[in-house]
């Protein structure tokens, strides 16, 4: 009651979750199947009714369903917003690890609709392509779709989470290329291999952990260790849950994730010639290994840069409101898109200045 078929999604709450769940219904419904970033097209009941309609009346074979089917014109490469054309250097994000932009959105449209600004999708999100296994090959597909927009340099890249490691691909393949790539925007992205807490440093984190709560942490570790192994055992008989109440669409994105997670280790990191400008929340300290070295709740090292100094020319550190998700979520998202609009202002006044270096 109150909601019509011309209200928009995105004014009246929705977000990620609800529209994996909105498209698992189609899917169900109609055996049709959308990435939910058809979402940025058809925001409204009626819009989506509009995609539908002519598959539905298409009836026939399934040939002619796709004849009449929705089809975006590109797999991964999303227009975040409608603004007019403009003659302003384009920027383009990568989506975090699920590979779904739709997070993003928020930031796009503060960013100011004077800026063409593109979302990049995962691989896989819907249809039967099979995610991406390399960051090579993640690379080279976002940079076909980039280049049909914008053939040739200077590039503006971004990546928020994960999503900055493809981006910095994408940035040694277009240096290889001979491009130039005026700068790389990171959102709390971290290194693909980081270091892990040693036993002693386990050892310490327990120490701490049993300073702070006394006698009752080492309760609630035995409980929690006994949760955790019947939970591998129930894995490990098929009975972790029932398959039935997770969507198509959620089972994607745990592929998803599983292939993106299975890339990390392989990536090779190449220093390269780049300026880098990372945005990330403050950081929490949660447990002191001494020497400097740090670790947070998620037992994560505590890196100013994030570990990226070592890789690029020139890196600048920002620090925003929130945390690692919700620095791109209403209202912190509003301090990121500020900081963030200067920093593509800045990229675009250096191209009447001395050029970013780049690869021959």
């Amino acid at each position: 009651e109150g909601v019509g078929i011309k209200d928009s999604f995105f004014d009246l709450g929705g977000h990620s979750l609800l529209a994996v769940r909105l498209f698992a219904m189609i899917k169900k419904e109609w055996d049709l199947e959308y990435p939910i970033s058809i979402l940025f097209d058809a925001p409204t009941i009626e819009g989506c009714a509009e995609l539908i309609r002519p598959s539905v009346e298409g009836g026939g074979s399934d040939d002619a369903r796709a004849e009449v089917a929705h089809r975006p014109r590109y797999t991964h490469l999303v227009p975040m917003h409608g603004g007019e054309p403009s003659e302003r250097t384009p920027f383009f994000l990568v989506a975090g690890m699920f590979g779904n932009v739709l997070n993003l959105r928020h930031l796009a449209h503060l960013v100011g609709a004077d800026r063409p600004f593109y979302g990049l999708q995962a691989r896989g999100l819907y249809g039967d392509h099979r995610p991406h296994e390399t960051f090579e090959e993640m690379a080279r597909d976002y940079l076909a779709e980039i280049r049909d927009v914008q053939p040739h340099g200077p590039y503006l890249l971004g990546g928020f989470s994960g999503g900055g490691i493809a981006a910095f691909e994408m940035a040694r393949q277009l240096l290889e290329m001979g491009e130039e790539v005026r700068t790389i925007i990171l959102l709390d992205t971290p290194l693909p291999v980081r270091e892990l807490p040693s036993r002693s440093d386990r050892l310490k984190i327990h120490g701490q952990r049993l300073k702070r709560r006394g006698p009752a942490y080492l309760t609630d570790f035995v409980r929690g260790r006994l949760a955790w192994e019947m939970d591998k055992l129930r894995s490990r008989l098929g009975r972790g849950g029932s398959e039935a109440s997770v969507s198509p669409a959620e089972f994607r994105s745990d592929e998803i994730r599983a292939a993106f997670e299975s890339a990390l280790p392989r990536y090779s990191m190449t220093a390269l010639p780049l300026h880098v400008q990372l945005f990330r929340p403050r950081q929490h300290v949660a447990y002191d290994l001494g020497a400097g070295r740090t670790l947070n709740e998620a037992l994560e090292f505590l890196l100013p840069d994030n570990g990226w100094t070592d890789w690029v020319e020139e890196l600048q550190v920002s620090e925003v409101p929130g945390n690692h998700d919700s620095m791109v979520l209403e209202p912190n998202v509003r301090v990121l898109a500020s900081r963030l609009r200067v920093c593509l202002d800045e990229a675009d006044a250096k191209a009447d200045e001395q050029p970013v270096a780049t690869r021959p």
